[in-house]
């Protein structure tokens, strides 16, 4: 009786594991949340973080409480006093620490960039032609892994030959010390012209180059962020060699609701030939909708900005991208 009811179990563990992220999202959700052994990351783009005052930070940071790690773009100015490399100061931003205050609030640790990086000539300000990188933390889950590839991943951070803005390399430890990855935050050249497309084309692929220069301690490097990608053919196109999108079916991650205006923008690239099993299939990619996630919170007397949706309006209070959201799975030992 044991010994089949272990063969039962085994062969239910082999078919979820095959059937991948499959069509059938309640029923994977419903399995992922009985396991213990996953990280959950949050890629989200805050547009302007630092920098509208309307911004509801008590909803945001609510929104993302249950989340091990939020790696965030576009956040403009830094949320404390401190002194670049070439040892000029600045001071925190009053918009940029309230958000930081409330994850803070929420349990949550960061690791955040030593600089601003940006497409001109000039960085080190506080308006959103720069942004700094920024990456939040559950500390009883994950740690910084300090002996691995992270930072920028190029040394001249404005108007740089490669990068629209430099990447930033974020490299974590599992609380068990069984999983370690490198998370590469990008915010990549918008636009829809051929030009624009092929700029995110060499960013990305200058972005695979590093790996390859950086993997022969670690192997678990994921490319996650504001890609820009406008559609499945651009998408198929500018994927890295040996890289594969979870979102490769090109779900729309952008809050504009205008007809056309939809669009496949964020996405999670991880490497084929190693991180395989560390990714969870089965749970894939989840986009959460910011409408209406958000709309709950509303408490003004003012009509929602989201219905109508104004996009505007709706950005300053909240942002212009869905956050999206993946699973890492920890496994018994580490494998590189």
């Amino acid at each position: 009786m044991i010994e089949t009811i272990t063969r039962s179990l085994t062969l239910l563990l082999v078919v979820t594991f095959l059937s991948g992220c499959g069509n059938d999202q309640e029923g994977s959700r419903s399995a992922l949340n009985a396991r213990q052994d996953t990280i959950t990351v949050c890629s989200f783009n805050i547009q302007f973080l630092g920098s509208f005052q309307k911004r509801d930070n008590g909803a945001l940071t609510d929104l993302l409480k249950n989340y091990d790690i939020i790696v965030v773009q576009e956040l403009v100015a830094p949320p404390v006093d401190g002194i670049y490399p070439n040892g000029e100061s600045y001071l925190a931003d009053e918009e940029a620490a309230s958000f930081f205050d409330a994850m803070k609030n929420l349990g949550f640790e960061y690791l955040l960039s030593n600089e601003d990086t940006g497409t001109g000539d000039e960085i080190h300000t506080s308006a959103s032609s720069t942004e700094w990188w920024v990456t939040f933390f559950k500390p009883n889950r994950v740690s910084p892994a300090t002996n691995l590839p992270s930072g920028f991943l190029a040394d001249d951070r404005s108007n740089n030959d490669d990068y629209e803005r430099v990447p930033y390399a974020f490299a974590f430890r599992s609380a068990n010390n069984n999983l370690d990855f490198v998370l590469i935050s990008v915010h990549l050249m918008p636009g829809s012209s051929t030009g624009a497309k092929n700029r995110r084309r060499h960013e990305l692929s200058s972005i695979a180059a590093w790996v390859k220069a950086h993997n022969q301690g670690e192997r678990d490097f994921i490319i996650l962020g504001d890609m820009n990608i406008e559609d499945q053919v651009e998408l198929v196109v500018n994927t890295p060699e040996g890289f594969h999108s979870l979102n490769d079916e090109c779900r729309k991650t952008n809050t504009i609701m205008t007809p056309g205006g939809e669009r496949p923008y964020d996405h999670v690239m991880y490497d084929t030939l190693y991180t395989v099993t560390e990714i969870d299939r089965q749970f894939d990619f989840d986009v959460i909708d910011l409408i209406e996630a958000m709309r709950p919170s509303w408490t003004s007397g003012d009509p929602y900005p989201g219905d109508p949706y104004d996009h505007n309006l709706f950005k300053q209070y909240y942002s212009d991208h869905h956050p999206v959201i993946f699973r890492m799975v920890t496994p018994s030992r580490d494998d590189d």
